[in-house]
């Protein structure tokens, strides 16, 4: 989680496994919906090792939620591999949420 003024405005949940749809259960969308419902954000990322999937964009019905999935290629060199983190984080800043009033920090 990310805060700014002692409010969140992003949350991230990095999972060491593969991007697999069609194989991982939903349970890791549903544990991301909930970050972002107690914590007053329209957006959460999930991030993976690198998969057989294209990075995912979830919009979540009735909830205005949007839950983005990603990956990151782990089997990279480390210099290149933290080119790919600096990206994520610019991604990051520039989508973070403004808080949500009354939203409290975990």
């Amino acid at each position: 989680m990310w805060e700014r003024g002692g409010h969140p405005v992003a949350v991230l949940d990095a999972k060491y496994k593969a991007l697999r749809p069609a194989a991982y259960p939903h349970a890791d969308l549903y544990q991301m919906l909930a970050y972002c419902t107690v914590l007053g954000l329209s957006l959460g990322r999930l991030v993976y090792a690198a998969g057989d999937e294209e990075p995912i964009r979830h919009a979540v019905r009735r909830a205005e939620t949007v839950i983005e999935t990603t990956t990151l290629d782990l089997s990279k060199p480390i210099p290149e591999l933290l080119v790919d983190f600096a990206e994520l984080a610019e991604r990051i800043v520039a989508t973070s949420s403004t808080p949500v009033a009354g939203a409290q920090a975990l």
